[in-house]
């Protein structure tokens, strides 16, 4: 397995992407509510649900790309199960196309 750091920050934007639209599909859906028109509400919250999950199976995909070529393991720990401010750092540095350290092995993965 081989570490892509480019193909993670692609992936990851395009995902954040998505979830701007699931966003703007949520206050879509707030405002058909209010207006009192269910069959667009409903639209918009299939499309919102849908979207929704589109865009979690792309944050999934984009970190299946943060592999260490030396031991195997992930890089990092997925930002939603740690906010560690070394874990910040280090997405950080990703965003910016810096080299960084395998957590497991101090492998410096470019």
């Amino acid at each position: 397995m081989k570490s892509d750091i480019g193909k993670f920050r692609l992936l990851s934007r395009v995902a954040f992407a998505v979830m701007v639209l699931v966003a703007g599909l949520f206050i879509c859906c707030m405002a058909f509510c209010l207006v009192g028109k269910m069959v667009a509400m409903s639209i918009s919250l299939v499309a919102m649900v849908t979207f929704g999950i589109i865009g979690a199976l792309i944050e999934s995909a984009a970190y299946d790309n943060l592999i260490c070529p030396k031991c195997g393991r992930r890089i990092l720990k997925p930002l939603r199960e740690s906010y560690t401010k070394e874990n910040r750092a280090c997405y950080r540095q990703i965003a910016k196309g810096e080299p960084v350290e395998c957590m497991h092995c101090g492998a410096k993965v470019s």
